[in-house]
């Protein structure tokens, strides 16, 4: 009777234990913690006055850009034509998407002030599909009443990455989507390389 009373205590703590630590690994796990890490490091340098536009570039390049996979969001956002490209025309694309989410990602911290009593949750509705996520996320915070809500699109490799990152009605790849193929109606495929060459 001990013996059985023991086995069942410990199966019990166990799923306690497991329940208290979530998989580190899943997409909510790398999304709550890319989001908070971020938010954190923001914080952390508007206490200490470095939050120049120069600073929070830092940030995002050392803290937000290594979870994002740039090469999936350049084929997503040229569709069939990444493949008509040469290896070094994808990596100008990749190069010039990657500065674009960079200065938009600044853009966007660089409105977060007081960032007191930062809660980041999981919204319903997030989903897991195979090797691809769809991660809703609440960002409050209570101190000014700000309720910020994004989605994060993710991808796995040989990790969870983000790929794209949708606010209200707004997703980052198809806005690079959409400008791209009005500069291809214009002007043509060429006339995209030459811009993005450009820039």
């Amino acid at each position: 009777m001990l013996k059985r009373l023991v086995i069942i205590l410990t199966i019990v703590y166990m799923n306690l234990a497991f329940a208290e630590r979530p998989n580190e690994n899943s997409p909510h796990s790398v999304a709550v913690n890319v989001m908070k890490g971020t938010l954190l490091a923001l914080k952390t340098l508007q206490g200490q006055n470095k939050n120049s536009l120069n600073d929070i570039e830092n940030l995002v390049l050392n803290k937000l850009m290594p979870n994002v996979d740039i090469n999936f969001a350049t084929k997503i956002i040229l569709r069939d034509r990444w493949n008509d490209l040469s290896s070094k025309q994808q990596t100008m694309f990749a190069d010039y998407i990657t500065h674009s989410i960079v200065q938009d990602y600044v853009g966007l911290l660089n409105s977060y002030e007081n960032l007191d009593d930062l809660n980041i949750q999981i919204e319903d509705g997030s989903t897991i599909n195979g090797n691809k996520a769809s991660i809703k996320l609440h960002i409050a915070i209570n101190k000014n009443n700000y309720q910020y809500f994004i989605t994060l699109k993710m991808v796995k490799l040989n990790r969870w990455y983000i790929y794209d990152a949708v606010f209200p009605g707004i997703s980052m790849l198809m806005h690079y989507q959409k400008n791209f193929d009005s500069i291809i109606k214009r002007k043509g495929m060429d006339g995209l390389i030459a811009i993005v060459n450009n820039n």
